[in-house]
């Protein structure tokens, strides 16, 4: 009779093993007990905030690859929806030349703000890109170690462009002719 319980007390073992590895087992963990692959974190948002004239507040989100339109000012609050690290973040005229401003970042708990205080108004009718890429080294990163892309974010400023004059002269033009 032992030899009977001992097989049954096996085959009930081994069942029990059995039911043990279809149940879920706790999050973050599969069957084997190993940790599951992290989550793919969310896309890279960068959201806009400009004060109005008139006291109010304008959001946007900026899009890759679109063209946001905003009032002419000095001040822009940046801010990205994830924390990030080796990263500079720097608007561009036409000529992709960097503008002079004043920056300060701020790590917030859904990840950065940026506050940028330009030294000259945006220009009315003009585009400007914001620019968020790698302060040193090949990439940007995500502030968990995984590598970002390069991102351009184009604006373009409302108001009619100003036309270009031509430079004054401070002297009258000389003429070359006979004395």
């Amino acid at each position: 009779m032992k030899k009977r319980s001992s097989t049954a007390s096996l085959g009930l073992a081994a069942l029990l093993t059995l039911a043990g590895a279809c149940r879920p087992g706790p999050a973050g963990v599969d069957a084997a007990g190993a940790p599951d692959a992290a989550p793919a974190p969310p896309a890279l948002e960068l959201g806009l905030e400009l004060a109005l004239p008139d006291g109010g507040i304008l959001h946007r989100l900026l899009e890759p690859g679109g063209v946001t339109a905003i009032p002419v000012t000095r001040l822009l609050d940046l801010t990205a929806n994830r924390p990030l690290r080796n990263y500079r973040l720097r608007i561009l005229d036409e000529l992709d030349r960097a503008l002079a401003s004043d920056d300060v970042p701020e790590e917030i708990s859904s990840g950065l703000r940026y506050h940028v205080q330009l030294l000259a108004p945006l220009r009315p009718g003009h585009r400007y890109t914001v620019l968020l890429d790698a302060e040193s080294g090949p990439a940007l990163d995500d502030g968990q170690g995984r590598p970002l892309p390069e991102q351009r974010f184009e604006l373009r400023t409302e108001g009619e462009r100003e036309r270009d004059t031509p430079a004054k002269r401070s002297h009258p033009p000389k003429h070359r002719g006979s004395r």
